[in-house]
């Protein structure tokens, strides 16, 4: 395989007029352009993104081929045309349109995979289809742009919720997800359990996240979660409420502490939280913990 093309060298083999881009709102992985294109006949080297185009602007009869022979479908607004990365393609259009480019990086799209399927993806392609209807990626495209030029408050994170939208149905919808093979779904290694029962008891007073657990084993947050249901019996987040509890229970016992404070030493965010954890865990209220003890 040769050089793949970046977003930014796109314009040197398919030049038009940029009217958008993304890039001072958006994450680089997800990048919105909007270009206006006169009548052309071009080549596009392999790219390194995958990309979405939507019609926005004019109406055209539009020859594409990437492998074997040419395909021809008339495009407008409201139609979609999708391109798998590292392929070139040559394109040609006889009238003046307006369209939207989405480019998503690779990488953004097997993360994605991997937390829409809940399994370890490995490689996406994208199915080549020159003209598609597609009511959903035609709104999603629409509010992008539209949340590009406004930059009004939370435009970015508006925009990043839009893009990982549009991810998910892509991939529900028009790719071929390659997936690893299941790995061992063996216990920890007495090492990995210790260190992050450890890990777990010494941040107990704050909120733990997946991603931490799983950066001590040095796995993804998909496979840390199967194998800590073999290891434990339980998911990541209960055995955190649990030792939690746990903790909890040690202040009931030792401390005349007022319930509130034993709440936030224990990592609860209040003494509600605490109040309504503690009942599932252990059938009965803080106080009445601490009274039996004391009894």
């Amino acid at each position: 395989m040769g050089q793949l093309i970046t977003v930014e060298e796109l314009p040197h083999y398919a030049p038009g007029e940029l009217m958008l881009d993304s890039m001072a709102v958006g994450k680089p992985e997800l990048r919105l352009r909007v270009f206006r294109y006169a009548p052309s006949d071009i080549w596009v080297p392999p790219s390194e993104n995958f990309l979405i185009v939507s019609y926005r602007v004019g109406t055209t009869s539009m020859n594409r081929r990437v492998t074997g022979a040419w395909k021809q479908d008339q495009v407008g607004r409201g139609a979609t045309t999708l391109l798998t990365r590292a392929e070139a393609s040559n394109w040609r259009w006889s009238h003046d349109i307006e369209v939207s480019h989405l480019y998503i990086s690779p990488a953004w799209m097997v993360r994605t995979a991997s937390e829409a399927f809940d399994r370890d993806a490995v490689s996406i392609e994208l199915h080549d289809l020159l003209r598609i209807e597609d009511s959903v990626l035609s709104w999603i495209s629409e509010r992008m742009v539209q949340e590009v030029a406004d930059g009004g408050p939370g435009g970015r994170l508006c925009y990043d919720a839009l893009a990982l939208q549009a991810s998910v149905h892509i991939l529900r919808k028009y790719a071929s997800v390659e997936f690893k093979m299941p790995c061992s779904q063996g216990r920890f290694r007495p090492t990995h359990a210790r260190l992050i029962e450890d890990y777990v008891e010494q941040n107990i007073s704050r909120n733990i996240t997946l991603e931490e657990l799983a950066n001590i084993c040095n796995c993804t947050q998909v496979q840390f979660a199967r194998k800590f249901h073999v290891h434990y019996g339980m998911r990541p987040h209960t055995y955190v409420l649990g030792r939690k509890v746990a903790r909890a229970c040690h202040h009931l016992r030792q401390d005349r502490l007022p319930l509130k404070e034993i709440a936030l030493l224990s990592g609860f965010a209040d003494q509600s939280h605490l109040n309504r954890i503690f009942r599932r865990f252990m059938n009965m209220t803080p106080a009445e913990f601490r009274k039996q003890c004391a009894g």
